[in-house]
């Protein structure tokens, strides 16, 4: 999709999600102006990566679900939008691949790192997937966080409903605390191996688990 089509597209689809379901969106400044970042989104329905997509003030590449390619509409519109496929039943190194690379030629990536859509419309957690990628490409991760659409299309729907969708980016959670591993003084080159393991480990865990308190936080923010 080239980038004027990107914008209409992006432009139509900011029509329907206003006039619509009335949409609202804050915390776009959050978003880094250049440079890659992560977009990690809560997931309640087929809706949401359309509607991060169009709420974002960036251009997006997604890493979606390889099931997700499966239905009609928003098949054409990951693959109009270079959605990177994602298989979660296996390590999906390719997949992993292709969004380091796209993240270090600065181009953000959105994706859910709850890994599937979550049943009535409740917040699940995030996994440390996310904590992975942003580690291997060294960039930060934005929360973002849905409300409205699970109301409008829940999981098995077959049609659209009346709602109110509202969108909130979070502030980013950085990639590194520049802590020091333990261990790595170590002159024992296995021990060393196991404790930067285990530190990344625990890294990619703070990361997925700084999403999630976000996310909490913002849903929080809406329930107020």
């Amino acid at each position: 999709m080239t980038p004027l089509a990107y914008a209409a597209t992006k432009f139509l689809c900011w029509l329907f999600f206003r006039l619509g379901y009335g949409l609202e969106v804050t915390g776009q400044e959050h978003v880094p102006r250049r440079g890659a970042c992560i977009i990690a989104s809560n997931h309640v329905s087929y809706l949401d990566p359309i509607l991060v997509g169009t709420a974002c003030p960036r251009r997006l590449t997604f890493m979606a679900r390889n099931t997700l390619f499966r239905h009609p509409l928003l098949r054409a519109w990951l693959r109009g939008v270079g959605a990177v496929p994602l298989n979660r039943d296996e390590a999906d190194v390719a997949a992993v691949r292709r969004a380091i690379a796209s993240l270090r030629r600065g181009m953000p990536i959105a994706l859910f790192p709850e890994g599937t859509r979550q049943h009535l419309g409740q917040l699940g957690r995030a996994k440390r997937g996310v904590g992975l990628l942003a580690i291997l490409a060294k960039v930060p991760v934005v929360p973002v966080y849905v409300h409205g659409t699970y109301e409008a299309l829940p999981r098995g729907a077959t049609r659209l409903r009346p709602a109110k969708i509202r969108v909130a980016f979070g502030r980013p959670v950085a990639y590194t605390t520049e802590s020091v591993v333990p261990g790595s003084a170590s002159r024992d080159p296995t021990t060393t191996a196991r404790a930067q393991a285990q530190a990344s480990h625990a890294d990619q865990q703070r990361i997925a688990d700084a999403v999630t308190a976000a996310w909490r936080q913002l849903e929080a923010r809406f329930a107020a």
